[in-house]
């Protein structure tokens, strides 16, 4: 339908004459003609306003349902997920993974032969990694339409409820009107008094969705102007080389690689991790590092960033306090092999002047022999605590 678009402050001066308080006219005064007339063009303004309303609790009623299906799509794509992300922990624990082999002749379920199933060859498939790579990729897609239908349903309701006030007040002035050709001519007119009232509310409603909408704008002039002074002072940092903070990431990620690959991380190959450009953190993309690699790889990713971290400050001579504690690194059941590459790893902080102390279960035996050569101390603590409260006297004791 063609709409003719006004500005607020011809819809508030409209709005502000036709609540204007006086006294009602009489029916005689208003004559029954434009009565008559005006009854014909309220009725009209109802029956464009229902057309108006069903289109809009049409685009409502699909845009709900579109939430719906997408929440549904979702969250079985994120079971999907899930269930990827289980395979590929047994796998990573050692079970078959002849179930995953589609060309099988045999069900991989009840182990009945396929060979009287029309198939054609499957051909090849994605593995487990890239099957949770899509997946990932699949649920942010899908979650971005989520909420672009969300906003369409929240404007379809804010735009139906709209209608549906506009409604009341045709149904009411189409009341009022109906009455006043029925009423004595000496009766004042209700549809002029309707109308007045109808007036006055909506000039209510939009005086305050006015001012809502100022006050916003006022907020919004509020961020613009913080913006503005954030990039004042951005503008007024000192030119600083890109290169060199590209050198000094490239530098951390190739330590963290290394290391990686010495602690013996098996995950997936350690070339896939990489140190994000804004957090500085390790990484690979589409996967998170803490749920999809193993427990103990997971402790070896830690081991090698924050032990990146402190090679890397001392090559560049950045600040660093030279001193790192780690609580038992072997925990989830680190091998011998690589525990003994770590170990030694660590043990090279003594050529720098840097210290670093990693508790341990291990024997002091064991520990020394893992050690061999390298520079480092092996201290038996005993029942000891390396920290533990300071020790004083209870008041209450005497």
């Amino acid at each position: 339908m063609d709409e003719e678009w006004v500005s607020d402050e011809e819809v508030l001066a409209a709005l502000r004459e036709a609540a204007t308080p006086e006294p009602a006219p009489q029916v005689t005064e208003v004559g029954y003609d434009s009565l008559r007339e005006r009854l014909s063009e309220q009725e009209l303004e109802l029956t464009r306003l229902g057309t108006m309303a069903k289109i809009v609790e049409r685009n409502l009623t699909l845009n709900e349902r579109q939430v719906s299906i997408l929440d549904e799509r979702i969250s079985a794509l994120s079971d999907e997920k899930l269930k990827n992300q289980d395979i590929k922990t047994l796998l990573r624990l050692g079970a078959s993974s002849d179930v995953l082999d589609l060309d099988a002749t045999d069900c991989p379920t009840c182990h009945q032969p396929l060979s009287n199933v029309a198939v054609e060859h499957v051909g090849p498939v994605l593995d487990v990694d890239a099957t949770i790579s899509l997946l990932s990729s699949q649920i942010r897609t899908f979650e971005e339409m989520r909420r672009q239908a969300r906003e369409a349903a929240t404007e379809s309701r804010v735009s139906y409820r709209a209608i549906q006030r506009a409604v009341d007040n045709c149904r009411m002035e189409i009341k009022a009107l109906q009455a006043d050709l029925r009423a004595p001519d000496d009766y004042p007119s209700s549809g002029d008094i309707a109308k007045r009232v109808a007036a006055e509310v909506r000039l209510a409603e939009f005086t305050r969705a006015k001012e809502a909408v100022q006050d916003l704008l006022n907020e919004m002039q509020e961020v613009a102007d913080a913006v503005f002074e954030v990039r004042a002072e951005l503008s007024d940092l000192p030119n600083v080389t890109p290169e060199e903070d590209y050198r000094r990431r490239d530098m951390l990620q190739r330590s963290v690689r290394q290391q990686l690959t010495d602690f013996g991380f098996s995950s997936y190959d350690a070339k896939f991790v990489s140190i994000d450009e804004e957090t500085l953190r390790p990484e690979r993309e589409g996967l998170n590092l803490d749920t999809d690699a193993s427990a103990s790889d997971v402790v070896r990713t830690k081991i090698a960033y924050l032990n990146a971290i402190r090679e890397v400050a001392d090559a560049l001579r950045t600040p660093h306090p030279g001193f790192l504690l780690l609580d038992e690194p072997r925990q989830h059941e680190l091998d011998e092999e690589h525990f003994r590459a770590t170990l030694r790893r660590l043990a090279r902080c003594s050529e720098i002047g840097d210290q670093v102390i990693a508790t341990s279960a291990a024997s002091v035996s064991t520990l020394s022999t893992m050690l061999g050569s390298a520079a480092a101390h092996v201290i038996d603590l005993g029942s000891q605590r390396l920290l533990r409260p300071e020790a004083r006297e209870d008041e209450l004791d005497y």
